[in-house]
C-alpha cells in the first residue's frame, strides 16, 4: 500500500489510501462542503449504485484529521457506435475541510489520483468542473455525454500518456 503519497513536512500534511473506517468521516466532509444539493447534480447518476475504487480513492490527513478526500469511480465510456467500451475512472468529489481550502490540499489529492489511476493503466480521468481549474493537471473539455444534463464545457478528461481520444456515451457497468 502506498502509505505516503505525497507529504508536506511543513504541516504534517499526508495523501493515502483511503480507509474502510474512514468512510463515516469523509461523508461528513462531503455533506459539509457540498450540502444535501450535490445529489441532484448529473455526476451523481455515476456513483448510485456504484463504489468507489478502493486503490485509488485517497484523503488527506494531518495527524488523525481528515482534511480532505477524493474518489475515483469506475465508469465506462461506450463508442458511439457501440464497439468500443472503454473503462476510465470518474473523478470526484474532491473535497476539502473549508478552514484550509486554498492551500493547495485540493491539488495533492488531484494529482495523486491522476498518478494512481494512470499507473493502474487507465487511459483516463473524467470529471465535471471547472476548466480554468483543472487544465493545470492535464484536463482538456471531453466530447463524451453523461446520463443526465451536464454544461459540455464542464465535462473535463485527462488521459494517461499516449492514450487515444475517447467520444461516446459515459455510464456505470452494471
Amino acid at each position: 500500500m502506498d502509505a505516503y503519497l505525497y507529504s508536506d513536512t511543513t504541516n504534517a500534511l499526508v495523501v493515502m489510501p483511503e480507509a474502510a473506517h474512514q468512510e463515516s468521516a469523509i461523508n461528513n466532509l462531503i455533506y459539509k462542503v457540498f450540502g444535501p444539493g450535490r445529489y441532484v447534480k448529473t455526476a451523481e447518476r455515476l456513483r448510485e449504485g456504484n463504489h468507489p475504487c478502493p486503490d485509488l480513492s485517497l484523503v488527506a490527513m494531518k495527524g488523525e484529521t481528515l482534511m480532505g478526500s477524493v474518489r475515483l469511480w469506475p465508469v465506462v465510456v461506450k463508442s458511439d457506435d457501440g464497439d468500443t467500451v472503454t473503462e476510465v475512472a470518474f473523478l470526484g468529489p474532491i473535497t476539502v475541510d473549508p478552514a484550509v481550502q486554498g492551500g493547495g490540499i485540493g491539488s495533492q489529492l488531484v494529482e495523486a489520483a491522476l498518478d494512481k489511476a494512470f499507473a493502474k493503466g487507465l487511459s483516463a480521468v473524467l470529471l465535471v468542473g471547472d476548466f480554468d481549474y483543472f487544465k493545470r493537471f492535464g484536463f482538456e473539455r471531453a466530447q463524451v455525454s453523461l446520463p443526465g444534463p451536464a454544461d459540455p464545457k464542464r465535462i473535463l478528461i485527462a488521459y494517461a500518456q499516449g492514450a487515444a481520444p475517447l467520444t461516446g456515451k459515459v455510464s456505470v457497468r452494471r
